[in-house]
């Protein structure tokens, strides 16, 4: 295990930008330069001193380990293990474990700083994490799988806990591989359901987990449409991802009775001007057939985002959102279901063109924050009713919309980010890694 921290002097901080750029591979070097730039944005907005915005850039602890991993044909191969957790000021770090081939040091640091903004915003006790292995699950056996799971969370035990980092799934994992993770973490002998959110309800999981955060970013798109349009259920929504996130915010936000006339998914994409029915579709995918093969919507040229529609909802990758597809959007709001999928030369084009974009900082909130009261129920050991659940999760959402609808929407991102950045500042003031007034 390899462990590395950064230090507060603007010149080391730099090199650490630098250093995880160069491990990016060609095409992916957006995600790190992006939160730097936009971080730098909201500390400026702030007022911050040059060594304190550093310090709240720099990670508390990065870890790699390597993974051998016996193949199923005999063969060995070693992966690479990731974990980063950026700010404990506000309690334990909290994030995803992502499987997939793009995976990097420099991807999971710009994660785990936009969970700890994320967290801050919603008023949660937590701070931000993001750990990961660069594979293709799809190309593993289950028993390889599960061989990797136990041995990426043996490997990085000595800094993870209840207490310390929470774990959770992100793409390319889900309550399967949770379940996984607690157990070899128990035979390890750390024998605790906190430790990881997300697992299966049978395991100490909450039934609304699964579907928070697709649910949050159909909730958040309603906010922001009826704050700027009106009536939501006169909103036209396409939707960019046809997965954990994207499935429940389109089922969603057509439960809310607005028309979702386009999805799309690894396949493709399609359209459908008078509404696609979803459930039709879903018994489609669910068969096996690829979605873009669905017979009763039209193949999409290019990106699903540019079809005429209102609401863009962009719930697969980062960077997804370009120039050219902000050129060409039609809808008259985007909300950000997955984590940097808009460019920020994008975002400018968007700007000028009048089109708002609600930061994923807000928009796909209700996953962490669903992820909260799981950890806290496995805390008292009483579980809630879905509905239960479902209600404070929302409730939670409008706190943290109401404090954006208060900006202009050219506003939203870094007022979103500045807020956020803002109480991580007050948990390392008062809890005295900082001195009071030190860096202001």
């Amino acid at each position: 295990m390899t462990e590395t921290t950064c230090g507060t002097e603007g010149e080391r901080c730099a090199n650490s930008l630098h250093r995880h750029s160069r491990e990016l591979p060609a095409g992916r070097e957006g995600l790190l330069e992006w939160e730097a730039e936009r971080f730098h944005l909201a500390t400026e907005t702030l007022g911050l001193d040059s060594a304190l915005v550093c310090a709240l850039h720099c990670a508390v602890r990065s870890v790699e380990i390597e993974i051998p991993l016996l193949r199923d044909d005999g063969s060995l191969t070693v992966f690479t293990g990731y974990r980063v957790q950026h700010s404990t000021a506000l309690g334990p770090a909290k994030g995803g474990i992502r499987f997939h081939p793009g995976v990097t040091g420099a991807e999971v640091t710009a994660l785990a700083r936009l969970m700890s903004w994320k967290t801050a915003l919603a008023g949660l006790p937590f701070g931000g994490a993001k750990g990961g292995v660069p594979v293709d699950p799809t190309t593993l056996s289950t028993r390889e799988l599960w061989d990797l799971t136990r041995r990426y969370t043996v490997g990085m035990l000595p800094v993870i806990g209840p207490e310390v980092d929470v774990v959770a799934p992100d793409l390319g994992t889900d309550a399967r591989v949770m379940g996984w993770v607690l157990r070899a973490a128990a035979e390890a002998g750390l024998d605790d359901p906190r430790l990881v959110t997300g697992k299966p309800p049978i395991l100490g999981g909450t039934a609304f987990r699964a579907s928070a955060t697709g649910v949050g970013v159909a909730h958040v798109a309603e906010r922001a449409f009826t704050h700027l349009e009106g009536p939501f259920d006169r909103a036209r929504v396409a939707v960019e991802g046809f997965g954990s996130v994207g499935r429940w915010a389109a089922r969603e936000a057509a439960d809310r009775g607005a028309k979702v006339v386009a999805v799309a998914d690894i396949t493709g994409a399609i359209y459908a001007e008078d509404g696609i029915d979803l459930p039709d579709l879903e018994a489609w995918v669910a068969g096996g057939r690829p979605l873009v093969e669905y017979p009763r919507a039209d193949t999409v040229d290019g990106s699903v985002l540019t079809v005429p529609c209102d609401v863009a909802i962009p719930a697969a990758m980062e960077g997804t959102v370009t120039v050219e597809v902000a050129r060409e959007l039609s809808a008259r709001l985007l909300v950000e279901g997955a984590n940097g999928p808009t460019r920020p030369e994008a975002e400018a084009i968007l700007a000028d063109r009048g089109v708002p974009v609600v930061p994923d900082l807000v928009a796909n909130a209700g996953g962490v924050i669903s992820s909260y009261f799981e950890w806290v129920q496995n805390h008292q050991r009483l579980p809630w009713s879905i509905e239960v659940e479902r209600r404070r999760v929302l409730e939670r959402l409008d706190e943290v919309w109401d404090q954006l609808a208060t900006v202009p929407p050219e506003k939203w991102r870094i007022h979103a980010l500045a807020t956020g950045i803002g109480r991580v500042v007050e948990g390392m003031v008062a809890s005295g890694e900082i001195l009071d007034g030190e860096g202001r």
